[in-house]
């Protein structure tokens, strides 16, 4: 009885508290249960605190594997290609963020862990770690805001209406994108004094390291909006900078960044998950297993059967399917390519002699075992395993015809020939069916290896990373880079290159571009791609929508095995590039505008202090 009425009591209190408000202003007080009730029983406050969770989950995650469709990682594989224009443009309000709503509950539950009840009734330790978590939640809120909208108005502690004032005097204007950064840096450093130096389980719960990590990468993003917006885009801003950051700023917040990314990787309890006998299974481990995860500060955790995703249901193989889905999201062959060789020779993967003869490989994974071992940890490529089994790949054969010259030839899937198979139950195939890949690749980041994790009801209490210690060591390499300190911008950038194999950089050789690309191999799939090109002011020219662009067009490469009884090839394979079916026609298209998302007419309405965006 004891454990229902709690239930009940927090579905209640949950309810009561949750506004759905989403201005600036709210004029009546939320119906809510006392807070002398509330904030002096643990697990109620405890469940108010979990809401609050539950509420800030943006941007991509493996919760919703169609997202990952819309850059240049992978393809949603379901269906028809895309063919209109508008389809081929990364939305401008991509993961727009403004709930005020949200806002004043999250001052709401500062206020009331405050109230006399709650000092009185909660240790005093155990009081302000519940507040210090939701400070970094509302300062996770207003970051999320600012790397879509610019800056917006803040909202303080307190939140009080005096229906004697006037509405005008209340209605609070934007602040500057510079301001924005700078306040959640502050609740940041707030937050830190009072929360937990120590891991967390699963990552779930906000400690001290995470909300340095989120001043870290505020600082760097602040930093790159100062140094890239004026440098490649110098008319974007507003004329008080609500969005835009002025050039002058940028070395101060370079600075922050590289100081606090540095006293985290100095300092915190986490390190590299790495195995020499096995690098690209340690990748995997560190981003996609939470038993002993020695990397992962911060993530949405799940908790099968109540809390799941169905991920792993929908991405798998098709020929290891646990339910009715699989092979729905391919990797696309613009990441698989930027991931470099481990002898640092040209990345892209060879398919035609300079004679335009076929190059012949030994085995369908040949020009990837010369990768970096990060990339097994990614993607799944042909005939890579997936919880132990081989993962077949393959768009057909290759045969000779009577007058004895190379012809490709494919099938349904499933299909054989000549006594072997023809064209895989997977694929790749480029058609408009379900549950074949459409790229040559499979994506294995975040796919679940227990067994029976894609099946329904349950599926995979898979969890989503949001910040590792990788990215600490890339926030001080980038910074120490751009204040011109290439020792150690080349020490922590190796430290990240070493889990790959790849090659060491130098002082000498190390460029704005290593940076650019680290991001990229290092977080695929983790909601950095997007944020990443526009801070550095770079989505724009990578994506730029122009047809057969080698970064706006996607591409796929699909492996053909030679099945040619007596010639000296037979058994080896060949592939073939070719742009993605799924875009064949609409390639990446990032308008100059997007780089802020739109301030809505309505808001203007309600809060006529609110400036738009540019280019709205």
């Amino acid at each position: 009885m004891k454990t229902k009425l709690l239930f009940k009591l927090t579905i209640l209190v949950v309810g009561l508290i949750v506004s759905s408000c989403k201005t600036e202003l709210d004029t009546t007080e939320p119906n809510r249960l006392p807070e002398d009730i509330v904030y002096t029983d643990p697990a109620l406050i405890e469940s108010v605190l979990a809401n609050l969770y539950n509420s800030v989950n943006y941007g991509q995650n493996n919760g919703d594997y169609t997202t990952y469709q819309l850059l240049d990682e992978a393809n949603n594989n379901y269906g028809a290609a895309t063919t209109t224009n508008d389809e081929n443009v990364v939305p401008r309000n991509f993961y727009r963020i403004r709930d005020y709503g949200l806002v004043r509950r999250m001052n709401l539950f500062i206020r009331g862990i405050n109230t006399p009840a709650a000092i009185d009734a909660i240790p005093a330790s155990t009081r302000l770690n519940y507040e210090a978590q939701a400070r970094f939640l509302r300062a996770w809120y207003y970051f999320c805001s600012a790397r879509s909208l610019g800056g917006m108005p803040i909202i303080e502690d307190v939140y009080t209406y005096d229906p004697s004032v006037p509405i005008e005097e209340l209605q609070v204007p934007r602040s500057t994108e510079a301001e924005t950064y700078q306040y959640v840096m502050k609740q940041c450093d707030i937050a830190a004094k009072d929360l937990t130096r120590g891991k967390t389980q699963n990552a779930a719960i906000a400690n001290y390291w995470t909300a340095k990590m989120l001043k870290a990468r505020a600082a760097v993003y602040a930093a790159s909006i100062a140094k890239y917006g004026n440098l490649r885009t110098p008319n974007l801003h507003t004329e008080n900078w609500e969005a835009g950051i002025p050039a002058s700023m940028a070395e101060q917040f370079y600075k922050i960044a590289y100081q606090t990314a540095d006293s985290i990787v100095k300092f915190s309890p986490y390190a590299f998950q790495k195995d020499p006998a096995n690098p690209g299974l340690a990748f995997y481990r560190a981003t996609s297993v939470k038993s002993g995860n020695t990397e992962v500060i911060w993530a949405l955790d799940r908790l099968k059967p109540t809390v799941n995703t169905a991920y792993t249901n929908f991405v798998m193989p098709y020929s290891h399917r646990d339910y009715t889905e699989g092979n729905a999201l391919g990797a696309v062959l613009n990441l698989v390519e930027a991931f470099e060789n481990i002898d640092n020779s040209d990345p892209t993967i060879k398919v035609k002699n300079p004679d335009g003869s076929y190059v012949f490989y030994d085995s369908p994974e040949k020009p990837f075992l010369a990768k970096d071992a990060r990339l097994w940890g990614t993607v799944i490529w042909p005939n890579a395993p997936y919880r132990n089994t081989p993962v077949l790949l393959q768009a057909g054969q290759l045969n000779k015809n009577s007058a004895g010259n190379w012809v490709l030839n494919a099938g349904a899937a499933g299909s054989t020939a000549n006594g072997d198979v023809l064209t895989s139950i997977n694929g790749p195939i480029s058609n408009t069916g379900n549950y074949v890949n459409k790229t040559g690749f499979g994506v294995r980041k975040f796919l679940d290896e227990a067994a029976n994790a894609g099946l329904n009801p349950t599926f995979s209490d898979m969890w989503m990373p949001r910040f590792r210690i990788a990215e600490a060591h890339l926030i001080a390499a980038e910074a120490a880079l751009e204040l011109n300190d290439k020792t150690n911008a080349v020490k922590y950038i190796n430290n990240v290159r070493s889990r790959g194999g790849i090659q060491e950089l130098t002082a000498a050789n190390i460029t704005f571009d290593h940076i650019v690309n680290e991001n990229r191999v290092e977080f695929a799939f983790e909601d950095h791609r997007y944020w990443d090109l526009k801070r550095w002011r770079l989505a724009h020219t990578v994506w730029n929508g122009v047809l057969n662009n080698p970064t706006a067009q996607l591409y796929s490469l699909y492996p053909y095995k030679v099945v040619s009884a007596g010639d000296p090839n037979n058994g080896k394979w060949v592939f073939t590039k070719q742009v993605a079916y799924k875009r064949a026609t609409t390639p990446l298209n990032f308008p100059i505008g997007n780089y802020y998302a739109t301030i809505d007419a309505g808001w203007i309405t309600r809060n006529p202090k609110l400036v738009p965006n540019p280019q709205q």
